[in-house]
């Protein structure tokens, strides 16, 4: 019954590792998303004042 317990245990941490390592890949995305865009936006900006 021990043997049983400790299996889920495992496997419910491993399901939790994944999970974090997924949403790390969709934080650093989305802040790419954001510094591309803000670069491209300043370039558009400044090359309109030229």
């Amino acid at each position: 019954m021990e043997s049983t317990q400790v299996k889920k245990e495992e496997k419910g941490l491993e399901d939790h590792k994944y999970g974090a390592s997924v949403g790390t890949w969709v934080s650093l995305g989305i802040l790419g998303a954001v510094i591309l865009a803000t670069f491209i936006l300043m370039f558009s900006i400044y090359f309109a004042r030229l």
